[in-house]
């Protein structure tokens, strides 16, 4: 199986976080965003453990 890497999200996240890292060490993004990001970051990556925690992988057409 080959994938295309341009659909793939796990690219995609690590293409955002780099620009986010980028622009934090060009001090582009102050203190107070940096916190809000960090912030927006945890909450979304909760949502996913939820997600993973009542997703059943054992059934494809169901939640």
């Amino acid at each position: 199986m080959e994938q295309n890497r341009f659909k793939s999200p796990v690219v995609w996240a690590a293409v955002v976080a780099q620009i986010l890292t980028v622009l934090i060490v060009l001090d582009v993004i102050n203190v107070a965003q940096q916190e809000t990001i960090n912030q927006v970051v945890a909450a979304v990556l909760q949502l996913l453990i939820a997600f993973g925690v009542i997703n059943n992988p054992t059934t494809q057409d169901k939640f």
